[in-house]
């Protein structure tokens, strides 16, 4: 079966802004029911509302990257998702809450600053790869933490429609 492409695209304005805002985290679902894809954006309803968890990120620390590794030859696509944030202050609070997300499997929406929501891990989810805490050398240097989760999946990321409805849990 032959592919058809679907569009022209022109220039875009240069009026985009790169980095991350903050990013909701919740544990991985592969059954993850109250969530629709339409046209590369998704939309969250129900049980797919809830038990998310927000983490701020610090301006111009943040990242995250679709990187596609695509096999002419094998006839393959896969999207290696990462996503990388760095907290400052050292602190037994979030020294737990990074035990935990060393052990979970999770799902990652982000709000870029573009104000454009992004959906990482949607159908295998994202781990924590790795994990850095450190104190710095001098007054000026950064105490806290670096996280960095990777995933892969079958497509490139998807668009949210409704990050702002997405709950934080209690």
């Amino acid at each position: 079966m032959a592919c058809t492409l679907i569009s022209s695209f022109a220039f875009a304005c240069r009026d985009s802004n790169g980095g991350i805002q903050e990013a909701k985290i919740k544990i991985f679902d592969a059954s993850l029911t109250g969530i629709s894809e339409s046209s590369g954006t998704v939309t969250f309803s129900g049980s797919g509302l809830t038990g998310w968890y927000t983490y701020y990120c610090e301006k111009m620390t943040a990242n995250d990257s679709d990187a596609g590794a695509l096999s002419t030859q094998n006839g393959t696509n896969v999207y290696t998702q990462t996503a990388t944030y760095i907290f400052n202050k050292l602190q037994a609070s979030f020294r737990n809450e990074l035990k935990t997300l060393a052990q979970a499997r999770v799902h990652i929406a982000l709000k870029d600053n573009n104000g454009t929501a992004w959906l990482f891990g949607y159908t295998r989810g994202m781990d924590l790869t790795t994990s850095t805490s450190e104190t710095g050398t001098n007054y000026e240097d950064r105490s806290g933490y670096t996280l960095t989760f990777v995933g892969s999946e079958p497509n490139p990321i998807v668009a949210i429609s409704n990050y702002t409805g997405l709950i934080t849990a209690p």
